[in-house]
């Protein structure tokens, strides 16, 4: 059985000091005989041998275990490139565009509601503070109502404000990235690419990820 480096080394060490011993003692004039001395020298020259027997045998299981993980990086790579993995997030990508699509509708619309009932009650003051009916602004409050294009409210039971559409929806990926390290690290990255890089942003992330460019509305490398 090969030995492993550990134990060939050590065999190697011993093999060494007891030629050193020999040699000492023929220094202090002992009976050592010129046949012992060369059979140590024979023993460490195998037990060398052993040694270098032994770096090969690690330095091939070494190669075989980097074969085996690169093998099984490799397919887990190509299950990446043609398994069904894109064409999943793809779907949740359309969903989620959906999804922020009606939301988007929903609050343009009572934004266009908050901005008619303003534009009203804007009007309903100017006719007021043009015909002597009030001083200042806010004159409809005498009705019980007051606003303009971003905010009507009725005091003692609340007030709708104008939404802004884009902060909402930034806030809601924001929100779905989630709380750990890299949803936090993906919400900072987020919100920096989202200032003045959305149209760059969305080519780079199609342009690598071709199947996300109808999910996105992606037509020609520029979002519709």
């Amino acid at each position: 059985m090969p030995r492993d480096l550990k134990t060939a080394q050590r065999e190697l060490d011993d093999a060494r000091a007891v030629l050193a011993a020999l040699e000492e003692r023929v220094r202090d004039g002992g009976d050592v005989t010129p046949q012992q001395l060369a059979d140590q020298r024979e023993l460490i020259a195998f037990a060398e041998l052993r040694v270098e027997a032994a770096h090969r045998t690690e330095t091939r299981l070494r190669e075989e275990e980097r074969a085996a993980l690169a093998d099984s990086a490799r397919q887990a790579a190509v299950q990446l490139i043609d398994g069904p993995g894109m064409d999943a997030i793809a779907a949740a990508t359309a969903t989620a565009v959906d999804a922020l699509t009606s939301l988007a509708a929903l609050v343009y619309e009572r934004n266009e509601r908050i901005a008619e009932v303003g534009q009203t009650l804007t009007q309903l003051d100017q006719d007021m503070r043009a015909n002597g009916g009030a001083e200042g602004p806010w004159g409809t409050r005498r009705y019980g109502v007051w606003g303009d294009h971003s905010r009507v409210a009725v005091p003692g039971t609340g007030a709708a404000d104008r939404l802004d559409a884009g902060r909402l929806t930034t806030a809601v990926v924001v929100a779905g990235l989630g709380e750990s390290p890299q949803g936090r690290e993906a919400q900072t990255r987020h919100m920096h690419e989202f200032n003045g890089m959305r149209a760059q942003m969305i080519a780079n992330l199609v342009e690598a990820h071709p199947q996300l460019a109808e999910a996105l509305g992606v037509r020609q490398g520029v979002p519709a």
